[in-house]
């Protein structure tokens, strides 16, 4: 093979130090282009205003080939500087032509194109793809965080619709609201109370079982049993035995007058549990018998009708015991006609004093929290009973049958589903009084703060929402920018990786034309991008 074909093969790296060791070019090559790029700076400050020129001057690249197309440009608009040797006399024309004589001597424009070949591939391109790589991350970690944003805004949001779910509220004002369901509390209780007509059965069937095994006629179940004769009186009725000629209605007035303008002005300070949950207290102890509640005279009671009418002697529930009249249904359950127990309750004395009902005494007994725990463990009383007898009756043996052959009939008569059936109606009264929304209105009628801070609760869970949902619009915000950012790198990736492989192209060129056009291989240059 003739030295002719023979290709010569140059990496990219070795490019400048290759075109040195050849003798092409000056090792001090630096300094002619430094001098180069002064005259450059002084030249292009005199230039024809046409398109092409300041299309030049705005790409701001001058090499050797742009300074030989501007000697070109200026050739035909200076045409008429030309003296009587032919010779062009234009200053800026005879500059340019100056700069580009200096390009060529020691094949300056050559060491500089190989410079700018290996600074190409090496470092501009790659770093334009690291830094598309690096928006893309970015991109995508915004994506990430405004999806986690947008997670906990509908966490909290959540949240917050389940706590005013529970309390019975819509949550757009949230203190008025709250206020509006503590004023029908009464009527609420007023409702249940009414269904307590379906513990008779269950409360003739206790006290009968209480009665045969003690033999004594041990009181229980006070309140229930009063409850059942005359209904949700108020508190003066249950502790004089007489009705009172008036009522003196009374309302936290104090706490509805607070409500004023700072309804809608959410706490800066609210108070959150760990989770930012609401504590509706349902792991709170609501007494015994024996305890009280003080409630004082601002604090919210019950509007009982001034006129309510006593009673009939008819109306009344007896509760003598007799075996002869108890009718048992297929279950085992009384009817609700039969006869029921003694007198749940001796009628006390009138107080002899005035019967207007006032203060405390002006609730009615499901309204006074501290009766209101007495009927709730009442109630769980009665349910631990049943729960206990359904086990004995599961297990019976031949002493129980035998020792309830003297029992009454109701007891004898009552088969295990009807125990099942009366423990399922007193567990299902219990969970009515007990649940959120109700436990929640006696929380803010025994303590009018507490709706401040059911307030501060809530209107933090929507603060916490509504920040979570600005951090997204903020993540939203900073994607779009990163998007416009990134979409600018690609076309100027693309153009920069154009112009390397031009600048490869000429420079194999210009070295094949020194070796009688051998073919000239420029190797790990632009075929890396």
């Amino acid at each position: 093979m003739a030295d002719s074909t023979l290709p010569i093969d140059i990496h990219t790296n070795k490019l400048l130090d290759w075109l040195i060791s050849r003798r092409h070019c000056k090792k001090d090559f630096q300094k002619s282009l430094d001098l180069i790029r002064v005259k450059v700076k002084l030249a292009i400050q005199d230039m024809p205003q046409i398109d092409e020129v300041i299309q030049l001057l705005k790409e701001n690249v001058f090499d050797y080939y742009v300074c030989k197309r501007i000697v070109e440009i200026l050739k035909k608009t200076d045409k008429d500087s030309k003296n009587i040797f032919g010779q062009y006399t234009s200053k800026r024309l005879l500059d340019w032509q100056e700069i580009v004589k200096l390009y060529e001597k020691d094949n300056v424009y050559l060491a500089e194109d190989a410079q700018n070949l290996i600074r190409n591939v090496n470092y501009e391109v790659p770093s334009l793809k690291k830094l598309a790589a690096k928006y893309e991350q970015q991109i995508s970690d915004t994506e990430r965080s405004i999806e986690l944003c947008k997670k906990q805004s509908k966490n909290y949001q959540n949240e917050f619709s389940s706590s005013t779910k529970k309390m019975g509220i819509e949550g757009v004002n949230i203190k008025a609201e709250l206020v509006a369901q503590l004023e029908i509390l009464p009527k609420k209780l007023n409702e249940l109370s009414e269904q307590l007509q379906t513990l008779i059965p269950v409360c003739n069937y206790y006290k009968t079982f209480v009665f045969f095994i003690s033999q004594s006629g041990i009181e229980c179940l006070p309140l229930l049993h009063y409850l059942l004769a005359k209904g949700n009186t108020t508190v003066f009725e249950y502790k004089t035995g007489t009705t009172p000629d008036s009522v003196e209605e009374f309302r936290l007035n104090s706490l509805i007058a607070d409500l004023g303008s700072d309804h809608d002005q959410p706490s800066s300070k609210a108070e959150t549990d760990e989770d930012g949950g609401i504590d509706f207290g349902d792991g709170i102890d609501f007494g015994d018998d024996n305890a009280s509640t003080d409630t004082p005279s601002t604090s919210n009671g019950d509007f009982v009708k001034l006129d309510k009418d006593e009673l009939s002697a008819e109306s009344e529930i007896n509760w003598d015991i007799g075996e002869e009249t108890v009718e048992v249904n297929g279950n085992g359950i009384a009817n609700g006609s039969a006869q029921l127990l003694s007198k749940a309750l001796d009628e006390p004395n009138n107080a002899g004093g005035s019967k207007v009902a006032r203060g405390e005494e002006a609730q009615s007994l499901l309204l006074c929290s501290q009766y209101r725990n007495r009927f709730i463990n009442e109630l769980i009383e009665v349910e631990s009973f049943l729960s206990e007898r359904l086990q004995e009756m599961k297990t019976e043996h031949m002493l129980s049958s035998h020792l309830f052959q003297s029992a009454p009939s109701v007891l004898q008569l009552t088969t295990a589903d009807g125990v099942r059936e009366m423990l399922a109606q007193v567990v299902a009264i219990r969970q009515a009084f007990e649940v959120a929304s109700l436990k929640v209105l006696y929380y803010m009628k025994d303590s009018p703060k507490y709706i401040d801070n059911v307030y501060k609760k809530l209107s933090h869970l929507q603060a916490l929402s509504e920040k979570a949902m600005e951090r997204a619009a903020d993540g939203e915000s900073k994607r779009s920018s990163l998007l416009t950012e990134l979409a600018a790198v690609g076309p100027q990736t693309a153009a920069l990786i154009q112009f390397t492989k031009a600048l490869q192209q000429r420079i194999e060129e210009s070295i094949s034309a020194k070796y009688s056009n051998r073919p000239v291989n420029i190797m790990g240059g632009v075929q890396v991008l």
